[in-house]
């Protein structure tokens, strides 16, 4: 988590309007830090609001503005070694517009024209589909996200349309 802080303050130098957010498991904090994950208004929120999804969205996916919850950082990062729950997303877009950009990605259509819920938010899944997907869809799926960042198989992962 250290590097990808520095490499969001370097980024950050270019770009003031940059921001760091990590996506987080809601179920899987709860589990290892016994809190349950509570709304914050321009702080958190839960990506299942506005789904249909959206009882299960204390237990969903949680996009988090990591500048304007320093007091969740070492959480998230303890919750980051323990289980895979959290990637961290670098992107010149505000919390809520970033929320609604996700949001789109949800859900997918099966070749048999069932929806499945895509759960891009477990990075076990994250870095299947970056292993799996050819450069056109790596591309319509990673659109408008700079950077993303993520362990998987023990090690970190960087993807999206800016890495370097």
């Amino acid at each position: 988590m250290d590097r990808v802080i520095e490499r969001y303050q370097s980024l950050q130098l270019k770009n003031e309007t940059i921001n760091l957010f990590a996506l987080v498991d809601g179920y899987q904090y709860e589990q290892h830090t016994g809190i349950r994950m509570q709304h914050r208004v321009n702080i958190n929120r839960p990506i299942f609001v506005g789904t249909e999804d959206k009882p299960l969205s204390v237990a969903g996916p949680w996009l988090i503005d990591m500048m304007k919850s320093s007091d969740q950082l070492e959480e998230i990062e303890l919750l980051e070694r323990a289980l895979p729950s959290v990637s961290c997303i670098i992107r010149s877009v505000d919390l809520e517009g970033l929320s609604q950009l996700l949001q789109l990605r949800l859900d997918v259509i099966l070749p048999d024209g069932r929806t499945a819920l895509l759960r891009f938010f477990d990075p076990r899944v994250l870095g299947k589909l970056d292993q799996i997907m050819n450069s056109k869809q790596r591309a319509e799926f990673f659109h408008l996200i700079d950077e993303w960042h993520f362990v998987y198989n023990g090690q970190r992962v960087v993807t999206g349309t800016n890495h370097a």
